[in-house]
């Protein structure tokens, strides 16, 4: 998983050192995202599809990029996909 407190404190992006709420909103998001992904993840079998982990590569490499709005689209995306109670079925 992205450890967005270690992503932060390398860019110096932390949110209390961004005074625009408007800037801090893609982190916060990803930072939610994330979580979700986690427990979803952990919820699962302990396996990961081939499609899933794709998906994370790219969003860390979108968090590698400096381009947190997207990561955080894509996380979130992810997220929903992974809580929806089809994905658990399997």
């Amino acid at each position: 998983m992205i450890d967005l407190e270690a992503w932060r404190r390398e860019r110096r992006l932390v949110a209390r050192e961004v005074p625009d709420e408007i800037a801090q909103q893609p982190l916060r998001r990803l930072e939610e995202a994330v979580h979700r992904l986690d427990r979803a993840v952990a919820r699962g079998t302990g396996r990961l599809s081939s499609r899933v982990e794709r998906e994370l590569l790219l969003i860390m490499g979108l968090v590698a990029a400096g381009r947190p709005a997207e990561a955080a689209e894509r996380a979130e995306r992810l997220a929903e996909r992974l809580e929806h109670p089809s994905a658990r079925a399997q």
